[in-house]
């Protein structure tokens, strides 16, 4: 999902890494931001693909790594002596000079699990589908909003990052069978789709409102204006696929104006617009299954 959204990938990365190096600029916790560097070097440098270019230029040694990965990392261990946090530094030339010896890729082959999340009802696959994909995303997005628990402001990024994941849930398009499967009129279809969007996010968000009134009491109403407004953007979704209904279709192009509608809040004059935005797109999509339900019947 983050792939299709592409300048906003990079800004919404580019300040996760920003908190965190802020976070992590602290005694105690530059041991902490030491291990996170060599971990980050250790897993570019077991998954390389230069291997057989590197071998045929007899590059392929641990003085070479060991230059190279001392060069990406010497502004930190310029930060670690400088500071003075000698531990740090050593934790960092320790790990490069292990990371070094390894001259090949590693290769790890393990069966894949895949969660099957049987709990949540059979017509609410995007959700199944979409959990199943990015269980991991949604762990890593909790473990920020922990260690960045500091910065307030964490807490109502996690939450614009959940609403667009979750949005990015109902840009693929399910089988025309599969909607005269459930029986149901165009309204009631509409209203249970709503509900397995709203209900699913919902419950996803709430460690999150939770933490916040927890340590930022003060500050709890402009996230619980991110949260109404996320809301909106869910059920906005639901109308949005349904109103261009295409059958087995990939939609990422909506998510443009999904991404428009999430930031909605920070000029409080277009709050009304993802309402309105619903308002108008449910009569289309109410249209749109109209229409499909029709053809059965005729």
């Amino acid at each position: 999902m983050l792939g299709q959204l592409g300048i906003f990938r990079v800004l919404l990365l580019g300040g996760i890494l920003v908190m965190g190096l802020k976070a992590t600029l602290k005694p105690g916790m530059l041991h902490w931001q030491a291990t996170i560097l060599v971990l980050i070097l250790a897993q570019n440098h077991i998954n390389r693909k230069d291997f057989v270019l590197l071998n045929n230029q007899g590059f392929n040694h641990a003085g070479f790594f060991m230059l190279l990965y001392l060069l990406i990392s010497s502004p930190f261990l310029l930060t670690y002596l400088i500071w003075p946090d000698f531990i740090a530094a050593l934790i960092v030339i320790g790990g490069i000079s292990i990371i070094s010896l390894i001259k090949k890729p590693l290769v790890f082959r393990r069966k894949r699990n895949y969660l099957s999340f049987r709990f949540i009802p059979a017509d609410s696959w995007e959700w199944r589908a979409g959990l199943r994909k990015n269980y991991l995303i949604i762990l890593a997005f909790y473990i920020s909003a922990v260690v960045l628990s500091d910065f307030d402001y964490v807490f109502a990024i996690v939450l614009l990052a959940f609403s667009l994941l979750a949005a990015s849930f109902q840009m693929t398009h399910e089988s025309q069978l599969f909607i005269l499967s459930t029986s149901l009129p165009p309204k009631s279809f509409l209203l249970r789709k709503l509900l397995l969007q709203i209900i699913p996010f919902t419950i996803l968000s709430l460690p999150l409102m939770l933490g916040a009134f927890i340590l930022y009491p003060d500050s709890f109403r402009p996230l619980l204006l991110v949260f109404t407004n996320s809301l909106l953007v869910q059920a906005f979704s639901i109308t949005l696929k349904y109103a261009g209904y295409q059958p087995g279709a990939q939609t990422p192009y909506h998510m443009v104006i999904i991404v428009l509608l999430n930031l909605t809040f920070i000029l409080p004059v277009l709050i009304p617009l993802p309402l309105l935005m619903l308002a108008v797109y449910s009569k289309k999509a109410i249209v749109q299954l109209t229409q499909i339900i029709h053809v059965k019947h005729s």
